[in-house]
């Protein structure tokens, strides 16, 4: 892959922006197994080594090759795998299937794969079936890497006895698949067994308002590694935790916030790439838990929802509370003009909390339609929004604990703010209400945003923290900018209004590049540096900031590929 380096310069300004090119790969010739590109033509192998072996990925010249190869593996035997390729030349991964599966070949129904980013890929299995079984092996060259989609490789196929087979299962069996599984009650459970091809399933009733924890010990570093799943259907088609183990310890946890009993199934397994079987210990814990306890919520409940948010003015709120299952919701009414700042102030050790604005009623609490949040992974949030509506303004303040959270709940204390102005007032909109946009790219007269790009319309940058330089804790945020592109916050001493790419610079000399700020999938982005010390900031001086971003792929407005926000007046304060 080449990476060419792209500047463009304002000012003394310069951005460096990476464009992406593919290297074309020569590719090998087919080897002589062809065609053996599916589960119903793959060629049946015996244990031995074959060389010279080729596959080609999805963006190889001539189109996809996969190899499949097929080998009978009697009962009680382990087959290993062992593939040998220069992952230099194009990563290579191999896939287990039944031959027998209906769904042999689709890459999710596999027994077992091998797919690092080195030069080898590895596995074992073992069949404690019964019976003999023919097993499909594919080979393919890794679809997403564009730099090499072809190698060749030399594949070993050993089969020997499995020493697993000879173990004494215990008492519970068979408990070998979901619809197998066993009632495991809560305590210590000692002795037991599982291996490749049997592994163990269990059900426990965890009661209402409690939470599951297990915790699994095994000898580590002689045979398998255990690994646990569990799942709250009697399916098992839908994972709530997993524990893949190592050191001879292991953890699942499930909180039961359904409001009746409920069963959940347990699936413990060995690690197939650490051995086929291992003895472990299990020790099961219901109790309850204080997170789904209603007694230790707030006194504002039930704000569960925006529906039922409850109305709140300025102030500090002190020993609120929320968990996974409550979240929290808060009305507040703004005046025109004037800024909202919502601080939450908690320890994120416990659990990590995050906080939603939206002004939509409909939407609220989706997650997704939200005007700002803060979510980031420190202690405390701190947010805000001005209302530039025109008139007074409802938003909905949203406070969550964040799903993947280590905790399932938190206090916080909240502090709102609803008047008194912005500390950051926007300026220099691409609507059409002051300078014209380049290329008659305006956006929404009012949106707020700034000239109107690919998307249909323009970015928005808003400010959050404060305009202290001594707090230091002021912080820019992009939205409705290009997914997953690079942008920069730039900072001017002077304000100008120069239509410039496909937006009109408002910051004139002398500039500072703040930050590079990369945008993530919603096209949002907010920095995470020292403002202050990356603009040399003092003091009493009033500063001009916009975000430049990339708007690439020949299809911007002006075909310039970049724009600009509005911008953000700032006078700072001691």
């Amino acid at each position: 892959m080449r990476l060419t380096r792209l500047t463009s310069t304002l000012g003394g300004l310069a951005v460096a922006l990476l464009a992406v090119t593919t290297a074309s790969a020569q590719c090998p010739a087919p080897d002589a197994f062809e065609d053996s590109d599916d589960c119903a033509n793959a060629a049946a192998l015996t244990a031995g080594t074959y060389t010279n072996l080729t596959c080609n990925g999805i963006f190889a010249a001539g189109g996809e090759d996969k190899d499949f190869y097929s080998i009978s593996v009697n009962n009680g035997e382990i087959l290993q795998m062992d593939c040998t390729h220069l992952v230099a030349n194009g990563d290579i991964d191999v896939w287990l299937y039944d031959a027998a599966s209906p769904t042999c070949g689709d890459q999710l129904s596999y027994l077992t794969r091998g797919w690092t980013s080195t030069d080898n890929e590895n596995f074992t299995w073992a069949n404690n079936t019964g019976a003999a079984v023919t097993y499909i092996v594919e080979v393919e060259a890794w679809d997403n890497d564009t730099d090499f989609d072809c190698n060749d490789y030399t594949l070993t196929l050993t089969t020997f006895p499995d020493p697993c087979s000879l173990a004494v299962d215990d008492s519970f069996e068979p408990n070998d698949s979901c619809g197998a599984a066993v009632a495991l009650a809560a305590g210590t459970h000692t002795g037991l067994f599982a291996s490749t091809g049997s592994e163990d399933y269990y059900t426990i009733n965890v009661p209402a308002a409690e939470i599951l924890t297990v915790d699994v010990t095994y000898a580590s570093g002689v045979n398998a590694d255990i690994d646990l799943e569990l799942f709250d259907d009697l399916a098992c088609t839908n994972q709530v935790d997993f524990s893949f183990s190592f050191g001879g310890t292991g953890q699942v946890e499930w909180a039961n916030a359904t409001g009746a009993a409920a069963t959940i199934v347990m699936r413990a397994a060995p690690d197939a790439l650490t051995g086929t079987c291992n003895n472990y210990d299990l020790n099961v814990v219901t109790a309850p838990d204080p997170c789904l306890d209603p007694l230790a919520d707030d006194s504002f409940e039930d704000n569960d929802d925006c529906a039922n948010a409850v109305s709140m003015g300025d102030g500090t709120y002190p020993g609120l509370f929320v968990s996974k299952a409550d979240h929290d919701y808060y009305e507040v009414t703004v005046a025109d003009g004037d800024t909202l700042f919502v601080d939450l102030a908690f320890t994120h050790a416990t659990a990590d909390v995050d906080v939603y604005i939206y002004d939509d009623l409909v939407a609220c609490g989706d997650l997704t339609s939200y005007l700002v949040r803060g979510f980031s992974a420190s202690d405390n949030e701190n947010i805000s929004w001005t209302n530039t509506t025109g008139a007074s303004q409802t938003y909905y303040v949203q406070v969550v604990v964040y799903v993947n959270s280590g905790g399932e709940c938190n206090n916080y204390d909240m502090t709102l703010t609803g008047t008194g102005g912005s500390f950051a007032t926007p300026m220099c909109f691409g609507d059409g209400s002051g300078t014209p946009c380049p290329c008659a790219n305006e956006s929404t007269l009012g949106a707020g945003e700034g000239c109107k790009s690919s998307l249909g319309f323009g970015a928005i940058l808003t400010a959050s923290g404060s305009a202290s330089v001594g707090a230091d804790d002021i912080a820019f945020t992009l939205t409705q900018g290009r997914a997953n592109q690079p942008s920069m916050l730039v900072q001017g001493s002077t304000l100008i209004a120069v239509p410039f790419k496909d937006g009109v610079l408002c910051m004139g000399n002398p500039t500072e590049r703040v930050e590079v700020v990369f945008l993530d999938a919603n096209g949002e982005g907010t920095t995470v540096g020292s403002v202050v010390t990356n603009g040399n900031v003092l003091p009493g001086s009033t500063l001009y900031y916009q975000q430049w971003y990339r708007d690439p792929g020949g299809v911007s407005p002006c075909g310039t590929g970049s724009n600009f926000s509005n911008g953000l007046t700032v006078v700072y304060l001691p």
